[in-house]
């Protein structure tokens, strides 16, 4: 019998990672096209100002709207690769307190976001409620504002998912890790960044032939 197998990795926890993952994936692409779509239309406004005159109707009140899409929808996706910013104090530490410290780190995180999910939807529903819409073209807020509560949600189950993995980590370190980012070791972030500063280097000698 493997350690996966002694340490549990239950296929429900399995399960759940791969089916929120693809969630995840999915509201990512929405947030890269909602950032393409911004990136067309700034163009466009401003070819149109300076070549033809031409301004696009409500440019402002839809850039805000957007911007819920792609400032929201992609949190869930970098927690699970544990990309958002911060500082690692913990590198030399042995694996089971680090895995203590991120269990301690993420459950904190997620009795705020459980704060903020009921905070915004409880503003999406006073915006429903109230007829709310942006001051130019009276666009209505509500949409953007159900995208706060929805990618904050996706985000308190990735947390909960985490905390779940990370307490089977504490109690079998030695298993594959499931639903958690991996534990990044000082010699691994070195050998990354060499390969990074030798891959550069070759490229340039590549271009310099």
């Amino acid at each position: 019998m493997s350690v996966d197998d002694r340490a549990g990795a239950p296929a429900l926890l399995r399960w759940a990672d791969q089916a929120l993952s693809h969630v995840e994936d999915s509201l990512n692409i929405i947030a890269a096209l909602a950032i393409f779509f911004l990136m067309f239309i700034g163009v466009a406004q401003i070819v149109g100002r300076t070549v033809f005159d031409f301004a696009i109707y409500g440019y402002i009140d839809w850039i805000e709207q957007a911007s819920s899409l792609f400032a929201f929808l992609g949190i869930a996706y970098a927690q699970r690769l544990g990309s958002h910013i911060g500082m690692d104090l913990t590198m030399n530490w042995q694996p089971t307190n680090r895995w203590k410290v991120e269990l301690f780190g993420v459950a904190m995180a997620l009795l705020i976001i459980t704060v903020l999910v009921y905070a915004s939807f409880t503003n999406f529903l006073r915006a429903w409620s109230i007829g709310d819409s942006t001051m130019d073209i009276k666009l209505p807020t509500w949409p953007a504002k159900l995208m706060v509560p929805l990618a904050l949600s996706v985000l308190w189950l990735r947390m909960s998912l985490q905390i779940w993995g990370y307490l089977r980590m504490i109690r079998h370190p030695d298993a594959a890790p499931v639903a958690v980012p991996k534990l990044i070791t000082i010699e691994t972030q070195v050998k990354d960044e060499i390969a990074e500063a030798l891959g550069r280097e070759e490229l340039g000698r590549e271009e310099r032939r």
